[in-house]
This record gives structure tokens, sequence and C-alpha cells, in this order.
């Protein structure tokens, strides 16, 4: 499973049951300002509503 954040964002709660749950997950930051993820990918490539 991949989770895509942003620091300070709501993204914290599913990254918890995540772990409560003991789901692995690959945690993939994003900026939401220049729409990339962490990794340079395009973000609307992961969700077209950006």
């Amino acid at each position: 499973m991949k989770l895509y954040y942003k620091p300070g964002a709501c993204s914290l709660s599913p990254h918890i049951v995540a772990n409560e749950h003991g789901l692995k997950a690959e945690l993939i930051k994003v900026d939401l300002k220049d729409h990339v993820t962490e990794q340079g990918n395009n973000l609307y490539k992961v969700n077209p509503h950006g």
C-alpha cells in the first residue's frame, strides 16, 4: 500500500491506522505547491484532481 502525505496535513490519520493494524505502507511525501512526489513524479498521474 502507498500512502501519499504532506507533513502537517490530516494524512497522518491513515498512517496511524495502518500502524495500529500492522499494515505495511510505503510513505510518499508530496509537494502540493509543485504537484510532485518526493521522487519527482507528477502528482496528477496518481490523482487527476491533485
